[in-house]
């Protein structure tokens, strides 16, 4: 992950292959501003700190880039690890930029979008600060990663130090326009296929920049969705309804098939579960169908789903850290420790995730995740801690137990607990596994077949602690524990046909 995210960290190293294109000023119609948009530009580690050199023939001062520290590097790789098990939002095309000042040498626009040939890309932009050498460039995937086999190269600069001239901004690109106040332009992508388009600004002498503007990316046919997400919105109809559907089956369950006596609050945390993730799926749903329709989301559907998002995620959490400590299935009620401490974490993690949620720049985006990452880690080893106790004390009941009726009630439970056991370790290990996949095997315009992957396991782990915990907290006992009923009935009609005063042999008791 280092190695593939160093060219990242050195942007101004680009190839050159293309020929530049310079923008019409009056090639296009006005864009009408559509929604709110954060800047993404590149972390802190991406931005290099530079270094005063000799003025240029302008009178500004021009920086030169420095190498990122393996340190630097690391983090960033431990980041896009962690965010690259999350489920995406939906990504407008259109958008309202309002960056603030920041002296970047490259700021992202807009980051990997997927455009067939004959999409317009339409983009009008203004710098407040007007500055030389300042462009908007776009980029193909490949171009970009180019970028690491290239080293920087810095133009000759004047008086004391020749070598500080500032960086060579004769870099390639598909199209590229001059930005030093105002920057209109409209065209069509022009490629045999499709392909995944970068958008940015290459601040060549890292001069203070306050940009604003606007920014479109159609597809033909007037699809606002980029390629890589165009089948979303019909997987996320299926699974939601796919959850929904389980959800309505095993409550029919509960009240219809299910004795009352059988019926706990954990099998409403269960079916919960199922009705908040596909609850969760369908707000997902309508932020696509707005994209779809008006090019952008409103905050308010983006900002409701993901919290909702958050909220299901604490209950999934709750969900397995209850069914570890045995709560309705191996005793009836929770230590006052063990409920402080389920409340707390659900807490915590709803303050880090509505932060996350609220949140307007990269890195603290990223270090909400990464909290929120770290204190459900802890949860995860309390609930095998627990389950591990747990299943060492049923099976230590029945050690102890002769065998009897409810010694096979007890090897019930322990089968569901063993079995509970591999499906969090499913749980566990699938997010590391389905970005395996990803990256090695999945084509970069299938991330719907990601998301489908996400949900149908989701889905499978449900129904699969729903079907192991069925029977439980009454469980009916192991066929082979009816033999000693049937012995033990025996026995008695045995001793009920003896006369009184007589052996079994026949023989009268001695007086």
């Amino acid at each position: 992950a280092i190695q593939f995210l160093r060219p990242y960290a050195t942007p101004c190293g680009l190839p050159l292959c293309m020929e530049m294109q310079t923008a019409s000023a009056a090639a296009s119609t006005a864009l009408l501003p559509r929604g709110r948009w954060v800047p993404w530009p590149l972390p802190t580690w991406a931005s290099p700190p530079s270094q005063p050199s000799a003025a240029s023939s302008a009178g500004s001062s021009e920086r030169r880039p420095r190498t990122p520290s393996p340190a630097a590097l690391k983090r960033a790789a431990l980041c896009c690890l962690v965010g690259g098990s999350l489920p995406w939002s939906s990504e407008a095309i259109s958008k309202t930029i309002d960056a603030p000042h920041q002296d970047a040498l490259w700021t992202f626009l807009e980051y990997d979008m997927g455009l067939d040939p004959g999409s317009t890309i339409e983009i009008d932009m203004y710098n407040d600060r007007p500055a030389n050498n300042t462009y908007v460039m776009v980029l193909t995937h490949e171009q970009w990663v180019d970028w690491r086999r290239v080293e920087p190269t810095t133009l000759p600069g004047s008086g004391a130090d020749a070598s500080g001239g500032g960086l060579n901004s004769y870099l390639v690109s598909y199209w590229r326009g001059t930005l030093k106040h105002h920057l209109k332009a409209r065209f069509k992508v022009v490629a045999p296929t499709k392909d995944r388009y970068h958008i940015g600004i290459l601040n060549a002498q890292q001069q203070t920049l306050k940009l604003h503007g606007t920014l479109s990316m159609v597809n033909p046919g007037g699809h606002e969705l980029p390629l890589q997400e165009e089948l979303i919105p019909n997987v996320l109809f299926v699974t939601s309804g796919l959850f929904l559907l389980s959800c309505l089956i095993y409550v029919c369950y509960i009240f219809f098939f299910m004795r009352r006596r059988d019926r706990t609050g954990m099998h409403y945390v269960m079916a919960s579960a199922l009705f908040l993730k596909g609850v969760v799926l369908l707000c997902w749903l309508g932020d696509c169908w707005m994209v779809v329709k008006y090019g952008t989301a409103s905050s308010w559907s983006q900002v409701g789903w993901q919290l909702l998002e958050k909220v299901q995620t604490i209950l999934e959490l709750m969900m397995f850290l209850l069914i570890a400590l045995g709560w309705k299935f191996l005793r009836a009620d929770l230590n006052r420790t063990e409920v402080r401490f389920a409340c707390g974490i659900s807490l915590i993690s709803f303050y880090l995730g509505v932060f996350e949620v609220a949140c307007t720049t990269q890195s603290t985006c990223g270090s909400y995740q990464l909290s929120r990452y770290i204190l459900h880690s802890l949860c995860y080893l309390v609930v095998i801690v627990a389950m591990n106790f747990n299943m060492q004390l049923v099976y230590q009941q029945i050690a102890e137990a002769p065998a009897s009726l409810d010694s096979g009630k007890l090897y019930r439970k322990y089968h569901a607990y063993k079995g509970f056991r591999w499906i969090f370790l499913a749980f566990i290990i699938a997010p590391t596994v389905e970005l395996f996949l990803k990256v090695t095997v999945m084509p970069w315009d299938a991330h719907w077949l990601y998301v489908l992957v996400q949900q149908l396991r989701t889905w499978a782990i449900y129904i699969s602690i729903i079907v192991t915990f069925s029977a439980l907290p009454h469980p009916s006992p192991l066929r082979v524990f009816d033999l000693t009923r049937d012995v033990a009935l025996s026995d008695d009609e045995a001793d009920e046909d003896v006369p009184e005063g007589v052996l079994e042999d026949g023989e009268p008791l001695a007086e």
